[in-house]
């Protein structure tokens, strides 16, 4: 028979992708049901349709560590929330729910385990995030991106990556950059400052091409701004399977410190790495801190003169050439969670 498997967590688009590429990675095996659980009119619910997975919408509250008059009754959502994720479960016989974190996941675990169900959770960050510290007391399992001292149920299984990035990569043709090529792909609440830092900076890097990746929530003026330079390639959003090319065209990267640290170093990119403060746990320094140390990644402070402190780096580099790709563990993640899950 097969298993049948309830996706939840997280709200960010980054953050659907790992539940993206687990489905595409386990659907290829026809061993599985799915259905994905989360708010109504969000990105998991275009994600869901795009993919043909069954969607149930639910509410909860988000868990705020700080004063907020929310805090009185949003708690009441979840409670709300338990008892419709039973629903679901009893309803239509799930087997396992695997989860991202983020709040909305924390009423849905809790109904799994007073069904006794299995749950998997992943933590992307070098630092758990609070909705996972507090599903990962009762979880059957909890896989980590980066390595982690405990043991027994907590396994370090690498970063879920999406399997589809793979396809065509030999067909790609990679000659040696004439110029240094630099990806700016930040995808990040507060990326304008690294925006910014890239347009003052410009004027004086007309000898190196920048490929930049705005997202979908940057502004017009920005976009405009950037057209002004010839070496400057702009892209609003890009799927991962274009996003690829871009992945093996260029030589280094900047980029905050979240999940998309392992993409640029599985695809042979340097990173130049400006973590965003306002992080739970300041995940993101943490993050870079771990590449820095680990892949000889450099780490910057966003409140320092960032235009300066990158001009510099994009200086010391502008011989440097990708010499080649880290792809030898890329599906490690996958291959390590989908074995728990059967």
């Amino acid at each position: 028979m097969k298993k049948k498997i309830i996706f939840t967590g997280w709200g960010t688009g980054w953050h659907i992708t790992p539940i993206t590429s687990l489905y595409n990675y386990l659907d290829g095996t026809k061993n599985h049901d799915y259905m994905w659980l989360w708010e109504r009119n969000s990105l998991e619910e275009d994600q869901a349709d795009k993919l043909g997975i069954e969607f149930h919408d639910i509410s909860a509250g988000k868990i705020r560590r700080y004063f907020d008059m929310r805090n009185f009754y949003e708690p009441l959502k979840n409670l709300t929330w338990i008892f419709e994720s039973l629903y679901y479960i009893l309803k239509y016989k799930w087997d396992i729910m695997f989860s991202k974190g983020w709040f909305v996941s924390v009423p849905a675990c809790i109904a799994g385990f007073i069904l006794r169900k299995k749950i998997y959770i992943h933590e992307s960050d070098s630092v758990m995030g609070l909705a996972n510290k507090i599903t990962s007391k009762f979880a059957t399992k909890v896989f980590y991106s980066f390595p982690n001292e405990k043991w027994g149920k907590h396994i370090h299984s690498w970063p879920i990556v999406n399997p589809e990035m793979l396809d065509g990569v030999k067909s790609i043709s990679k000659s040696e950059n004439e110029n240094l090529n630099v990806l700016v792909i930040a995808w990040s609440q507060g990326s304008q400052k690294i925006f910014e830092a890239l347009l003052q900076l410009l004027p004086d890097c007309k000898d190196i091409q920048f490929h930049v990746v705005l997202g979908t929530n940057s502004d017009e003026e920005l976009k405009t701004s950037l057209w002004n330079y010839g070496n400057v390639k702009t892209y609003w959003y890009i799927p991962q399977k274009e996003l690829v090319k871009l992945y093996i065209t260029c030589d280094i990267a900047i980029s905050r410190g979240s999940s998309t640290l392992w993409e640029l170093f599985y695809f042979g990119l340097h990173t130049i790495i400006i973590p965003l403060k306002a992080t739970g746990g300041n995940h993101q320094y943490h993050n870079g801190k771990y590449f820095n140390e680990q892949y000889g990644s450099d780490l910057l402070d966003e409140d320092e003169n960032l235009s300066l402190e990158i001009f510099r780096k994009l200086q010391d580099y502008k011989e440097l050439r990708k010499t080649g790709l880290n792809l030898d563990w890329y599906l490690d993640g996958l291959n390590t969670i989908s074995k728990e899950l059967y």
